[in-house]
């Protein structure tokens, strides 16, 4: 059942800092209804050390909440709400809208995240239909996951996979690529990327 917690000021919206109640919201076949409420002193405006202190007792009043929203979250309690690993909304209204509009980019961020780490999973060649040929974009891989090198997408597969040719779109022919002993590499630019078909040195 999803729920999300909601931060109020004398039950209106506010800047989370000048905050002290805590509304949790859960949705359920007819709709969204108020599941519970707390009351807490807003944090004090002191030191970095304070803030954090009194994020810590405001943090369990959000339980098990899905998301936490407020009327502006920055700075330290945006910090310590997303390091407990709730997602943060700065929201304008508290309605069934806006409640259905946070779960809905809740659920396309994970499909997000389901895509990325798919992605990331299958970040190797992948075999044509020509059995042997196999081939690898790795422009618009390296475009969805910059942190994918091209040694962690080519590396075990040139060490563990029989293949005829290999065929490569990137930006530039990366030089590991090139010292590469055991293969031919050959190259040519064209539509402002490089294609590269590496095959086998015939001994």
């Amino acid at each position: 059942m999803a729920k999300i917690a909601v931060f109020l000021k004398d039950g209106n919206l506010a800047p989370f800092v000048e905050c002290n109640m805590g509304y949790i919201y859960e949705k359920g076949k007819d709709g969204w209804s108020l599941a519970d409420t707390a009351s807490f002193s807003p944090i004090p405006a002191g030191t970095i050390r304070e803030t954090r202190l009194g994020m810590k007792g405001i943090l369990p009043l959000a339980g098990e909440a899905d998301a936490i929203c407020s009327g502006e979250i920055t700075g330290i309690p945006f910090a310590e709400f997303d390091r407990a690993g709730y997602c943060i909304f700065s929201v304008d209204a508290v309605n069934d809208q806006t409640l259905d509009g946070i779960l809905e980019d809740i659920e396309a961020s994970d499909e997000k995240k389901r895509v990325r780490e798919e992605i990331i999973k299958n970040a190797r060649p992948a075999e044509t239909e020509e059995p042997g040929i196999y081939v690898l974009d790795l422009i618009m891989l390296q475009k969805e996951c910059p942190e994918i090198s091209s040694k962690k997408a080519l590396r075990e597969f040139l060490d563990t996979v029989p293949f005829l040719e290999l065929r490569i779109d990137c930006a530039h022919i990366p030089p590991w690529l090139e010292r590469e002993e055991r293969f031919e590499l050959k190259s040519q630019s064209r539509d402002g990327a490089v294609h590269a078909v590496l095959t086998k040195k015939q001994c």
